[in-house]
């Protein structure tokens, strides 16, 4: 499910703004540049730009990428794909000719070899190409992009052509580097963070990830205590609650998982994991401002926002007006963001400081602790209270 979709899964990038005197042209040649063509050879994989209305079209030249303050346009990536299998059978069926016209004798390692990339060869031109794509809306107001999918293949192969015909370097929105390009860090901030997490390394998403446990289980707390509201830029103010899902597993290990929804059972459960030491992994948000209500799931890696749901939007009004539909859920994915970046600034204050451990931990721990006790209480009343 992509950006546009009614249950909406993006990942988040910071792009660096480059500076040029005509941005907008420049954007024009290099989409143009890039965009997707079909393969004149056998290729087994195919990829380039395409139009934002009709991933099968990929012509720019009359500026329907530009759309309000952003540029929107397609990834596509086509594949060819034969089955291991098929390639075994046929693979086989050649070794057999190739003994059959040499007096059963075997092929050397080089003549194996070949005979498998012709036998490939031969199977890919066959093959039909599969056809996948992901939607791309890039801000450069905010210096934001989304991406339409969380596939780990369609990201390295879009960023792989992205910054060879842009020349510009997307920086994944994972926890750390949230917080350091866009929650507006003071300079003591930047300084903690990064005695916490390098965001330069290589593995700086699996290294950060616990800032992430730590940030799901603390919104837990932070509904829990009564407060779960956040101020918005804007004046407004964001609510938020659980959803009715949430996954709890011990940092680290990841192989033993406690999936909980909001039943009095199932909430006992994850209080004892809790108690126990495992932390949110996952969990499901419903955050409201004004009229407005969001559905969404957030990981540990604070990267992917999942499944999210927004207000409904008319149909009508998108075969009436295609900018004025895709603007407004622009607006909706912006709110929600806001009030996401809200949350988790409001935990960076906390976390960021010397306070964490001497206060604000203690009360985490204080509230798993009597909150478990509060719940095992309760179920264990209802237990007996069954005829």
């Amino acid at each position: 499910m992509g950006i546009q979709s009614s249950s909406a899964t993006f990942t988040r990038f910071f792009v660096p703004q480059p500076e040029m005197e005509d941005f907008w042209s420049y954007v024009q040649e290099k989409l143009s540049a890039g965009r997707f063509a079909e393969p004149r050879d056998i290729q087994e994989e195919t990829w380039g730009f395409a139009r934002w209305e009709d991933f099968f079209e990929s012509s720019f030249h009359d500026g329907s990428h530009h759309v309000g303050e952003y540029i929107v346009f397609h990834y596509r990536m086509d594949v060819r794909k034969v089955p291991s299998i098929v390639l075994k059978k046929f693979v086989h069926d050649a070794l057999r000719k190739y003994r059959g016209e040499n007096d059963g004798r075997w092929p050397s390692r080089q003549e194996r070899r070949d005979i498998q990339e012709e036998v490939q060869s031969m199977l890919l031109s066959r093959a039909l190409p599969q056809p996948s794509a992901c939607e791309v809306v890039w801000n450069p107001a905010s210096q934001q992009m989304l991406l339409g999918t969380t596939s780990t293949r369609m990201m390295d192969s879009f960023l792989e052509a992205f910054e060879k015909h842009f020349q510009i370097y997307p920086v994944p929105l994972h926890h750390a580097n949230w917080a350091h390009h866009v929650l507006g860090l003071t300079p003591q901030e930047k300084d903690f963070l990064g005695g916490l997490v390098d965001t330069k390394s290589a593995t700086a998403m699996e290294d950060g990830r616990f800032l992430g446990f730590e940030f799901l289980t603390w919104i837990w707390f932070f509904v829990e205590k009564g407060e779960g509201r956040v101020p918005l830029p804007d004046g407004k103010v964001g609510e938020v609650h659980l959803g009715e899902r949430f996954v709890l597993t011990l940092p680290g290990e990841g192989r033993e998982k406690i999936v909980c929804t909001t039943q009095a059972n199932s909430l006992h459960e994850a209080r004892t994991a809790l108690q126990k030491g495992k932390f949110v992994q996952e969990v499901q948000l419903l955050i409201i401002i004004g009229d407005n209500e969001y559905l969404l799931t957030l990981d540990s890696a604070l990267w992917a926002v999942k499944s999210l749901k927004t207000p409904k939007q008319m149909k009508d009004f998108r075969e009436d007006d295609e900018d004025g539909f895709f603007l407004e859920k622009m607006y909706f994915i912006e709110e929600v963001s806001a009030a996401l970046n809200a949350l988790y600034r409001k935990f960076l204050q906390q976390r960021l400081t010397s306070s964490w451990e001497r206060e604000v931990l203690p009360s985490v721990k204080a509230w798993m602790d009597n909150r478990g006790e509060e719940v095992a209480s309760h179920v264990d009343e209802r237990s007996h209270a069954q005829p």
